[in-house]
């Protein structure tokens, strides 16, 4: 029984961080269709995105906090990266948590963040975007 729990858990995990591999590797959004929608393998809006994404800045951690717009019904992925730079994939988040550090962080660099909930293997909701704001040579509060 424990061994079917873990497999099921890692094949979780593989199709989160595949939704997040085409959603987070996408470089500019696609143009507006212009006739009826085709069949696609891309992953699509599946319901809304995590809310009222903020960060605390503790210098080298980063404390992340949103709503779930899904009442703990679905898993998020936490995807952060040096500002001006591609996100990548942070973490996975279990249904109804809704927090998360990151630790071990640059404290002179700047960083930004995005919350995805992932309702199916190609459904998702990205959260908007929030970075630190930290200035050169200063120690971040």
């Amino acid at each position: 029984m424990i061994v079917v729990a873990v497999v099921v858990a890692l094949v979780v995990l593989v199709i989160m961080v595949g939704v997040a591999v085409m959603v987070f590797g996408r470089d500019a959004a696609p143009p507006p269709e212009t006739g009826p929608p085709a069949a696609s393998a891309t992953p699509t809006v599946g319901g809304p995105p995590p809310g009222d994404l903020k960060l605390r800045d503790d210098s080298s951690t980063i404390t992340l906090t949103w709503t779930d717009p899904s009442a703990g019904a679905v898993p998020f992925m936490v995807a952060g990266g040096r500002a001006g730079q591609k996100l990548g994939v942070m973490a996975t988040v279990d249904p109804g948590q809704t927090s998360y550090t990151v630790n071990g962080l640059n404290a002179r660099v700047d960083y930004c963040f995005t919350v995805l909930a992932v309702y199916s293997t190609d459904a998702f909701a990205t959260s908007g975007q929030v970075c630190t704001q930290r200035e050169p040579g200063a120690t971040p509060r």
